[in-house]
């Protein structure tokens, strides 16, 4: 069963132990964790087996969203600076 985590889908998957085993094995070979390893492999996967437009369309949907992401992220680590910066300036003027 599916689930949200945030904005993205969090997907549970249980191997067979020597199977699993040997993912670990092959994660770790690879220098990735396992979870980027099952990641890039459903997205290969989609890429390869989805209609080329709407594998497109999501990936572009998906890449835009991150960035908005990361803006709203600086924008809030820039606000938080201002605000910092506002304060220390009155404490001074205080003073």
């Amino acid at each position: 069963m599916a689930i949200s985590h945030g904005k993205r889908v969090y997907i549970q998957v249980l191997l067979e132990p020597n199977r699993g085993e040997l993912f670990l094995t092959e994660a770790e070979a690879l220098g990735v964790k396992p979870s980027a390893l099952i990641r890039q492999i459903v997205y290969d996967y989609l890429a390869e087996k989805c209609n080329m437009n709407a594998y497109v369309n999501a990936l572009t949907s998906d890449k835009e969203e991150w960035q908005a992401s990361v803006n709203a992220r600086l924008e809030g680590r820039a606000i938080k600076r201002r605000e910092r910066a506002h304060l220390a300036y009155k404490g001074l003027l205080e003073e």
